[in-house]
């Protein structure tokens, strides 16, 4: 869905200009208007010199004689499944059903040369360009909805799906209650003052949070988790952006943080009931605005805050995850990276398989517990963080079985992660790609939450932007689900977190680490654009294992291009690897096409291990492999 509210700004300033120009002709003050249903969080001001520029009739005959009067007008250009489209089926069908006439729908399409009918009555669903539709949404919040009548046309409109949906039903039980019937025949006769209502969605308040972004398009809500409320608007520009934080901050909210990745912006800002978490989009004229429940953890921590004691080396080691089944079939995927920060602290990034996940556990643990000695030991090992970079269970399957094992072992801090809403996954599992939720492993939020509260850890949604300070190491959120919306994420992988790390050393040396976990090329389609040049790093974690793209493999390819790695960790079994190593959108890792290339890693058997010291100092001679072979 979208709606242009720089339409409604220009209509409000020319009904205020009106306005004052009767007021001076007459010497008397304009007459404020307000609905009687108003919400109240529709602000007096809001409405303040608002003047109707249509005439409205005191009465809408829907139908007349058992014959449909009126039309219902959608938005053009919408597809099946839209929630406007949705809107004007089910306020026609519930209408037929409950008066057994049904009316008749069409879009808002007219030529250039042409102008609508101000004279017909008609039923407006959704953002059709007609001025009354500006007339009606003035002052609404991205929570609200509203049933108007304005001139002629009755305005039905909501700007969440849940709204709309909400606002048609319930002038659907308008038209039920003014229904009367003579001699077997129906009419339907509404007065005026029965089609004026603005209220705000239940499941919407979070989206009234924040003042409308005026001069911007809105484009849809979504949301991720089941407590994040996503605002998406075109039309942005650098100017807007700024003016807007500025206006937020003129509301009561504090800014925490911003970011500045090659012209995308970032910044998070606060107030005692929520967080805001804001993007602009350079390249696509965007912004996007994420809600969420204020609490302690949705500030992450800043860079003065990341106060340490090196105590050790930093390092990052990619553990094999490759086994074969009692069939004979070798499983060559898993991914378990776990890095060794300045102070001793590790991160972990997923962790390995649900299938035998006691190995991955096994070798996780020692790991830690090998690369931990001489300074800590028990429950004295800290664990900073530890990633999911999604569902799957060869990703987070052993960490789903085994939380229990680290609880007794390690302190672990917190679980960071992007979660889908079940409305998502639904929406997902009925896509196309489907079938790559598998196993129950669309249960994405209750598994990890599960894990989290077994490691006794915080739990904590990651957006895009955000970064997270560990010792000598930031890690960087660079894509998540979030920036896919409105569309349906086409498969669980599309959902994976892009994080890129940057571990830096007391002479100002850095090393940036691409952990792309199973993120697939419609995402990276997306990352290409915003960032660019900037997804330059020096050591890359192949996506997917090399397996597939999930349909764009001329994206991943560019990925790859623009990263330029000179390290390339494999997270996948050698037997797997000897097939895949061939694929287009692989062998641009080492072909000749990237001449910074230094060495491939693949992950291997189980327990092998690849070591980096970090940050690299360019000679493959100080990275550590233990090889383990199959037995």
């Amino acid at each position: 869905m979208k709606f242009k509210t720089r339409l409604t700004a220009l209509l409000l300033t020319l009904s205020i200009l009106l306005a004052c120009l009767i007021s001076c002709a007459s010497g008397n003050e304009p007459e404020e208007t307000l609905p009687q249903n108003q919400s109240e969080n529709i602000s007096e001001a809001e409405t303040e010199g608002e003047v109707n520029q249509f005439e409205t009739p005191s009465s809408f005959d829907i139908i007349v004689g058992g014959e449909a009067a009126v039309k219902i007008i959608r938005p053009q250009n919408l597809s099946s499944g839209d929630s406007y489209v949705d809107a004007a089926i089910g306020i026609r069908n519930s209408i037929e059903s409950s008066t057994g006439v049904r009316l008749t729908m069409g879009d808002d399409f007219k030529k250039a040369t042409e102008s609508y009918d101000d004279s017909t009555v008609e039923i407006l669903v959704g953002t059709t360009q007609h001025a009354q539709v500006a007339e009606a949404t003035a002052g609404l919040g991205y929570g609200d909805y509203v049933i108007k009548a304005v001139g002629n046309k009755i305005v039905i409109f909501g700007y969440t799906d849940e709204a709309v949906t909400y606002a048609a039903e319930a002038f659907a039980d308008i038209v039920a209650e003014y229904k009367t019937e003579e001699n077997g025949t129906v009419s339907v006769s509404i007065p005026a003052e029965a089609l004026n209502i603005a209220e705000t969605h239940s499941k919407s308040k979070a989206l009234n949070a924040v003042p409308v972004f005026k001069g911007t398009e809105f484009v849809a809500t979504s949301t991720s988790d089941e407590k994040v409320d996503q605002i998406i608007l075109e039309d942005a520009t650098a100017e807007s952006y700024a003016a807007y934080l500025a206006e937020l901050e003129a509301a009561g909210y504090k800014k925490y943080t911003d970011n500045d990745i090659n012209g995308t912006l970032f910044a998070t800002l606060y107030n005692d009931e929520y967080t805001l978490n804001i993007g602009y989009y350079k390249p696509y004229d965007e912004c996007r605005i994420l809600i969420e429940p204020f609490e302690e953890k949705t500030l992450i921590g800043l860079e003065s805050d990341n106060k340490y004691t090196a105590v050790t080396t930093s390092q990052i080691t990619m553990l094999g995850c490759e086994f074969k089944e009692s069939s004979g079939t070798y499983k060559g995927n898993g991914l378990s990276l776990l890095y060794r920060l300045s102070d001793g602290s590790f991160v972990i990034v997923d962790g390995g398989h649900d299938t035998n996940s006691s190995y991955w556990s096994n070798n996780l643990i020692n790991a830690i517990t090998e690369q931990a000695k001489g300074y800590a030991s028990g429950k004295d090992i800290r664990i900073a963080a530890w990633f999911v970079s999604h569902a799957h269970g060869d990703h987070m399957g052993m960490l789903k079985k085994e939380a229990a094992q680290f609880a007794k072992k390690f302190t672990v801090e917190r679980v960071i992660a992007n979660l889908m809403s079940d409305e998502e996954i639904s929406r997902s599992l009925a896509s196309s790609y489907g079938s790559n939720f598998g196993g129950g492993e669309a249960n994405t939020t209750e598994n990890v939450r599960k894990a989290a509260k077994t490691l006794g850890a915080e739990l904590i949604q990651c957006h895009p932007g955000q970064r997270f300070y560990f010792a000598d190491t930031v890690f960087e959120i660079l894509y998540t689900s979030e920036m896919f919306a409105p569309s349906t994420v086409n498969a669980l992988n599309t959902s994976s977190i892009l994080v890129r790390s940057i571990t830096t050393d007391a002479s100002g040396k850095s090393t940036s680490v691409m952990v792309m976990g199973d993120v697939t090329g419609p995402a990276m389609a997306i990352c290409n654009k915003l960032y660019g040049t900037n997804l330059r790093c020096e050591i890359v974690q192949v996506a997917h294992h090399g397996y597939q793209t999930w349909g764009n493999d001329s994206a991943m390819i560019s990925s790859y291009k623009l990263m330029s790695s000179e390290l390339v960790l494999w997270p996948m079994g050698l037997h797997a690897y000897e097939t895949y190593k061939e694929k287009a959108y692989n062998k641009v890792l080492w072909d000749g096409t990237n001449k910074n290339l230094q060495g491939v890693y693949v992950a291997g058997w189980n327990n092998t291990q690849h070591t980096v010291p970090l940050p690299w100092n360019g000679d493959t001679a100080s990275i550590v492999s233990k090889i383990t072979k199959e037995k």
